[in-house]
């Protein structure tokens, strides 16, 4: 039983899945809370992490929620969201069955992922579709 903040350990592991995953010829990047490069036209963000405490009669763990982004910059009228739903699945068969490495000291008993929200703005004459994903996990 681990007791201490699983955030690191989840993002690391989300990471280590979702980093440079090929879609149509193109390899997506991975960013952790901010875009370290100049605006790319494809990329995911590991945003927003919630902890709850989960305590039992047995032990005490965390749920956790992680939210991650599919990021696709398009110039206006081209191309479609054909691209950002199929980064999206690259993403959602990735973290399926999500556990961390027995060395990080905690356990996931269950995890979830679904499609929260899916997102177009137009910002200086390009779209930005944004689709987030959330991977809710009970560890121990």
């Amino acid at each position: 039983m681990n007791t201490g903040n699983p955030d690191k350990h989840i993002r690391k592991e989300i990471y280590a899945r979702i980093h440079n995953i090929e879609v149509d010829s193109k390899i997506i990047k991975c960013y952790d809370s901010r875009v370290t490069s100049l605006n790319p036209a494809e990329y995911f963000l590991i945003s927003t992490q919630l902890n709850q405490p989960n305590r039992t009669k047995c032990n005490r763990g965390w749920l956790n929620s992680t939210e991650i982004q599919v990021i696709v910059r398009r110039k206006k009228n081209e191309g479609s969201r054909v691209f950002i739903d199929d980064a999206t699945n690259e993403v959602l068969q990735e973290l399926d069955n999500f556990t961390l490495p027995t060395l990080s000291g905690f356990k996931v008993s269950l995890s979830e992922v679904s499609l929260d929200n899916d997102l177009v703005q137009e910002d200086k004459g390009e779209i930005i579709y944004t689709k987030v994903i959330r991977l809710e996990t009970t560890i121990n």
